[in-house]
């Protein structure tokens, strides 16, 4: 499947969320539509499918902005640079085609109903108290490695990571448990994968 084709499953699996709970974008994306088994169903040819979401803050200490330009990990068919918008009273959410800038001397923060890296097609659940590494690339400051922990809320005091590149420092990465799903839609979660509602 293409990236077109899945870009577009993720958008119809969030419509149907959206409608299936009755509530309005920003409820349901604060509710984890990323990891809710209404945004699963996309394979990308592996037999199965799932969303997740990393979030963070991007600090840049330096005098020029930079662009984080893309994002990888091997939990997910698909990882990508995403943002929720207002159009006209309608929270959509879409992906960032041409990167995220990071201005000079500014905190960019990735956080449920903004900007956020989108894992689409789950290869395995993320349940909560796993680590996994985000490849995160930026056009100046080149690349680093992030290691994101899976919990239910954002990390605070010790349990804060930095990292540093460069100008860059990325803080406090994290994803709330998400469940894989099989292509037919059956949850292949384990329990502490499902999120609460």
């Amino acid at each position: 499947m293409n990236r077109f084709a899945l870009r577009l499953l993720a958008l119809v699996a969030l419509a149907i969320g959206i409608v299936g709970f009755g509530g309005n974008a920003t409820a349901q994306h604060d509710a984890t539509p990323e990891g809710s088994p209404m945004a699963g169903g996309m394979s990308g040819g592996h037999g199965m499918g799932g969303t997740g979401a990393a979030y963070f803050q991007i600090d840049n200490g330096g005098s020029e902005a930079d662009r984080l330009v893309s994002a990888a990990a091997d939990v997910a068919n698909v990882v990508e640079i995403h943002e929720v918008k207002d159009n006209n009273g309608v929270m959509e959410m879409r992906p960032l085609d041409g990167g995220l800038e990071i201005p000079a001397g500014a905190t960019v923060v990735l956080e449920p109903g903004g900007y956020h890296i989108m894992f689409i097609g789950l290869k395995a659940d993320l349940v909560e108290g796993m680590t996994f590494d985000l490849t995160l690339t930026f056009e100046s400051a080149g690349e680093v490695a992030v290691p994101v922990t899976v919990q239910r809320e954002a990390p605070e005091g010790d349990a804060v990571v930095w990292i540093e590149l460069g100008d860059l420092t990325i803080v406090g990465a994290w994803s709330r448990p998400a469940p894989a799903i099989s292509m037919d839609g059956t949850p292949m979660a384990s329990p502490e994968a499902t999120p609460a509602m």
